[in-house]
């Protein structure tokens, strides 16, 4: 249902008042106390707040399970993560990557970094990674939520308000950006945000899709410049994190609230981002080991053997979610990499599939992709027999084909392989209606 203008301007006016509130308070960086920093009492409470919110997040959110990923990506926290901060007992940093392929990540102040696959998969480089983490890292060295609460509090402005004023606003300003053409300022009720808001977690709206403000939001961005600099990383590589974001592949009505899209538009970050550079040069010769060719040969490999799956990964989500032009560019990199790759392969038929079922296409063209999808089946059954999914949708469409001989031998691999798959009672009848048919062999 649509609201009414002067509805919907009361809604707007009522997140932008949270918005408009981040006065910096001044707080002085948890890394500028060392190992002696202990938290302020409200600081605590915070805390213990935002970690009440993350045992709720964490029963509903979908975690993509990858333990090396994981270890890999606190590596480069670690990286990051200056000495002082580093040397403090009371806050640790902790990564996890969120199933989700919306482009965000947004941390907790008391160390929590959550990653969305959509973002991981965009990343080229462990510099534009490194461009993300310290970004975050920085929201909590620098006590950007305390400074955000403090200055909403000494307002009498409760964070509340922009949770509520977010199941409203989400609601609406998706049409109003689309229509003025600013996809990235759109707002999309996806899974994460629809669980956010849902759930009523204050802060994880507030870090994930809301934000600090430009003012913290440039500062989280300088102090992830800093860490990048003196860890070694190339700064050069900054720029691109934000470019690659502005490519929407060609789904122009699939736009997103994200990592940098309700922060201040990705053009004027950009434009930040190179006059930072332009200020401050990279040195001649950087004293980190990342300097050392070899070192940024391992790093480089070991970035792609961690992400090369993830962007498989995402190709499936955004099948699912119907993007299938991102899909389509996704599966693309993927297949170069890894072309005897069962799982992309698999993928590569589901998107065939999902292009077939298209209005727009023309029989012809169905036929075709059909049949590209039933090549991409049957490579994944090469590939890796004991994988039952392929099995199922190769038999399909070779029954759809009237090839029943060839799709009663793909049924019962299926339900061999997936005895207690929910459908598998399914194939079993389209099994024994084929036999006594006498189709099968």
């Amino acid at each position: 249902m649509r609201h009414t203008a002067a509805f919907r301007s009361v809604a707007l006016a009522t997140l932008l008042l949270v918005s408009a509130s981040c006065v910096s308070t001044q707080l002085p960086p948890i890394s500028s106390q060392g190992g002696s920093f202990k938290p302020l009492p409200d600081e605590e409470a915070l805390w213990e707040e935002s970690r009440d919110e993350e045992k709720q997040l964490l029963e509903k959110v979908y975690l993509y399970e990858d333990p090396l990923l994981d270890a890999y990506l606190e590596d480069v926290v670690a990286r990051l993560n200056p000495a002082g901060m580093a040397a403090n007992q009371s806050i640790r940093y902790r990564v996890r990557v969120v199933e989700d392929p919306t482009l965000n990540a947004f941390a907790y102040p008391h160390g929590s970094i959550y990653v969305h696959t959509g973002l991981l998969a965009r990343m080229e480089n462990e510099d534009e990674l490194a461009t993300v983490l310290g970004h975050e890292m920085t929201h909590v060295e620098n006590r950007h939520m305390l400074r955000y609460h403090r200055a909403a509090h000494n307002k009498e402005v409760g964070l509340s308000v922009a949770a509520v004023a977010a199941a409203v606003v989400l609601e609406v300003a998706e049409i109003d950006a689309l229509d003025d053409g600013a996809w990235a300022k759109a707002a999309v009720i996806d899974v994460m945000g629809n669980l956010i808001v849902g759930l009523g977690l204050q802060l994880a709206f507030l870090a994930s899709v809301n934000g600090y403000g430009r003012g913290l939001e440039y500062e989280a961005d300088e102090g992830g410049f800093g860490k990048m600099a003196a860890s070694g990383y190339d700064l050069g590589q900054a720029p691109k994190v934000y470019e690659a974001l502005l490519d929407d592949h060609g789904e122009q009505k699939k736009a997103e609230a994200f990592f940098f899209g309700s922060h201040p538009r990705l053009s004027e970050r950009i434009q930040n981002t190179k006059l930072y550079l332009s200020k401050h040069p990279a040195p001649a010769a950087a004293s980190d080991a990342l300097a050392d060719e070899a070192t940024r040969k391992e790093r480089e490999d070991e970035f792609n053997r961690r992400i090369r799956p993830v962007v498989r990964d995402d190709a499936g989500l955004n099948i699912s979610m119907g993007r299938l032009a991102l899909a389509e560019s996704e599966l693309d990199k993927v297949l170069v990499w890894m072309p005897k790759d069962p799982e992309a392969q698999f993928q590569r038929g589901r998107l065939r599939l999902a292009q077939a079922a298209a209005a727009d296409k023309s029989p012809e063209d169905q036929r075709r992709l059909r049949g590209d999808a039933e090549d991409a089946f049957r490579k994944a059954v090469e590939l890796d027999p004991d994988r039952p999914t392929a099995h199922r949708e190769l038999g399909l469409l070779l029954y759809e084909r009237k090839k029943l001989a060839e799709a009663c031998a793909q049924f019962k691999k299926y339900t061999k392989l997936a005895p207690d798959a929910d459908d598998a009672g399914l194939i079993r009848d389209y099994v024994r209606e084929m036999e006594r048919d006498g189709k099968c062999r």
